[in-house]
């Protein structure tokens, strides 16, 4: 095993202690159903720590030669200004907006939105579990006039992340992945055996141990 692997087995094996994770039946941010639900917020409690595992991720993406890297509201703009730093690249975040159905966007504000233009930009969050988050902040980037370089995140839920990349024919890069079952409501195996469904991002759930933060 090489120097390199060994290090990232580590770091692997770092960012998946680090997450908080509880099993049951969710839904989550895009509308899918799905059995783990993670807390997120336990991944930036040791800033030290953090920007090692941006460095270690800046490395990997360097390749993407982004201009721009871009990451959601909150949790996948604190990794994409990390990156940022690293790279030399400039950092926009892009706001997490509801509507009153609940539908939800992301967008690059106005006073930034002439920075992405005709950058490469990567797009970074901290996990990826449908990808929501990855596809509307990607859209936007669009309209910005933005060219996608890449994807990136700290933790990889299923082959969701993977299915973005190729779709968009961009490269998708990760520091851990972790297997969890995701199903639209209508094919959800859990809805079919009278599992409750548990709402994360509702603070009055009962899957709600303490403040956290729902993959998309």
């Amino acid at each position: 095993m090489t120097t390199i692997d060994h290090d990232l087995s580590e770091i692997e094996r770092a960012v998946l202690d680090a997450v908080a994770a509880s099993r049951g039946h969710f839904r989550y941010e895009s509308g899918h159903h799905g059995d783990l639900w993670l807390a997120l917020d336990a991944l930036f409690l040791d800033a030290r720590r953090v920007r090692h595992w941006a460095s270690v991720l800046a490395h990997r993406v360097a390749v993407c030669r982004p201009d721009l890297v871009c990451g959601p509201l909150t949790g996948g703009a604190f990794i994409a200004q990390s990156l940022a730093a690293e790279l030399g690249a400039d950092f926009v975040f892009a706001e997490r907006l509801a509507d009153d159905r609940a539908a939800v966007q992301y967008r690059i504000p106005d006073s930034l939105r002439a920075t992405a233009q005709g950058q490469r930009a990567l797009i970074v969050d901290d996990a990826v579990n449908a990808g929501s988050a990855l596809i509307k902040t990607s859209t936007d980037l669009a309209d910005c006039g933005a060219v996608l370089a890449g994807f990136a995140s700290l933790l990889a839920l299923g082959e969701a992340a993977s299915a973005i990349a190729q779709e968009h024919g961009a490269p998708f890069f990760t520091l851990a992945s972790l297997e969890r079952g995701l199903w639209s409501p209508g094919d959800c195996p859990l809805c079919r055996s009278g599992v409750p469904l548990l709402y994360p991002d509702d603070p009055t759930s009962p899957a709600i141990s303490g403040p956290g933060q729902s993959v998309q």
